[in-house]
């Protein structure tokens, strides 16, 4: 049940794809109140559980920091991991529990090729030193699209 409610949020904010949706969506949640838990410095070790992407291996491991703080009264995270640069950032608040869905996309130039990973992270805060997020990415080289993949992430406060 869990995953169903998962899959059709995801689903939900992927559909909205017009201006007046985006409004209407932002609206229906509370975009400036944030759980203090997230603000600082966290420790990410990423593990892909499931991929159908043929330049990602399941089982594949990488580590990175993530940082959240406010900028302009906005939730502002800032990812620092293996030179992908953040092209898309969007945080919805889920209201009532401890959750917090990032939309993002993310870019890479290298060896002369243009790669885009468009994802959509679920955030679940258990503690004030640890969260676990699924993320769920599809991948593209040179403006074609090339697979997706499921990861796993481990967070722990520095």
């Amino acid at each position: 049940m869990k995953r169903l409610l998962i899959a059709v949020l995801l689903l939900l904010i992927s559909s909205f794809n017009t201006l007046k949706s985006r409004q209407l969506l932002k609206l229906s949640l509370s975009a400036q109140s944030y759980d203090p838990r997230l603000f600082g410095t966290w420790q990410v070790k990423t593990v892909v559980v499931d991929s159908h992407c043929k330049y990602v291996d399941e089982g594949a491991e990488s580590f990175s920091k993530l940082n959240f703080s406010l900028v302009d009264g906005k939730l502002s995270p800032t990812w620092f991991g293996h030179n992908w640069n953040l092209v898309e950032n969007k945080m919805f608040k889920l209201e009532n529990n401890n959750k917090l869905v990032w939309v993002r996309e993310n870019s890479l130039v290298k060896n002369n090729k243009f790669w885009i990973a468009r994802s959509q992270d679920l955030f679940d805060i258990h503690q004030n030193n640890s969260i676990t997020a699924t993320s769920y990415i599809s991948q593209y080289l040179n403006g074609k699209y090339v697979g997706d993949y499921k990861t796993r992430s481990y967070l722990k406060r520095f």
